[in-house]
């Protein structure tokens, strides 16, 4: 009973740190009104969410892929760290990953330096890549585009396609996949819709991946609660 307690201590007083310790003010501000909006999350969506977090309770590594890695993907994986930063889940990981390298869109690094994430380039990166940080005095999420997991104990990765297409190619065929599609904000590039799209994708995806985090972090306190 102590120590279930003492692990839900641990992971709430780890939230509130980073809530007011690690994030900038702007970010922190964002977040917070992002959890506001969970209502708005749908039912198919929230029950596919549910699934991850479930999954995600014995797994440390969550992977984001599609055919490119430059664009849904790179957000999905900077929001899911933050999100797991945001609610003390200081043990798992966010990555992304595609079946071809390109340069990873300025669009992506722009809307999230406007939610307030620090943001600045890869030196001598090619193609193109990010550091983003959630504030200065905290280590940086590489952003740059990939075709390999490297190093990554498989067994203890949760791979989502966030493609339309349910059967995508390359690496990740291999795995048991969870499937969580985002509509590509390609079309609205170059145009005046653009900055708008991205901000709304964006915001989904905040949404979306602090739920994720809230509910890891729910089921964790719930698991280790009626065991102890």
């Amino acid at each position: 009973m102590r120590a279930g307690v003492l692990l839900c201590l641990t992971i709430c007083c780890g939230c509130i740190f980073a809530q007011e310790a690690r994030f900038t003010k702007k970010l922190d501000k964002y977040c917070k009104s992002a959890v506001q909006s969970f209502r708005a999350i749908n039912d198919e969506r929230r029950s596919v969410l549910d699934k991850m977090a479930n999954e995600m309770t014995v797994k440390r590594y969550v992977v984001f892929g599609c055919k490119t890695n430059s664009r849904r993907t790179v957000l999905l994986q900077v929001w899911a760290q933050t999100a797991f930063y945001y609610f003390g889940l200081y043990d798992r990981n966010a990555f992304s990953i595609g079946d071809t390298v390109t340069p990873v869109y300025e669009g992506v690094a722009e809307v999230l330096s406007e939610t307030g994430f620090y943001v600045s380039k890869l030196a001598n990166a090619d193609p193109n890549g990010y550091l983003i940080a959630i504030s200065r005095d905290y280590p940086e999420s590489i952003v740059a585009s990939k075709t390999t997991l490297g190093t990554l104990d498989t067994s203890i990765v949760l791979v989502v396609n966030i493609c339309d297409e349910k059967e995508p190619a390359g690496l990740l065929s291999k795995f048991s996949i969870v499937h969580l599609p985002y509509a590509s904000p390609v079309i609205y590039e170059e145009t005046l819709r653009e900055k708008a799209r991205y901000r709304q994708l964006n915001r989904t995806i905040a949404v979306e991946m602090l739920y994720l985090a809230y509910r890891i972090r729910r089921q964790l306190i719930e698991k280790y609660s009626l065991r102890y």
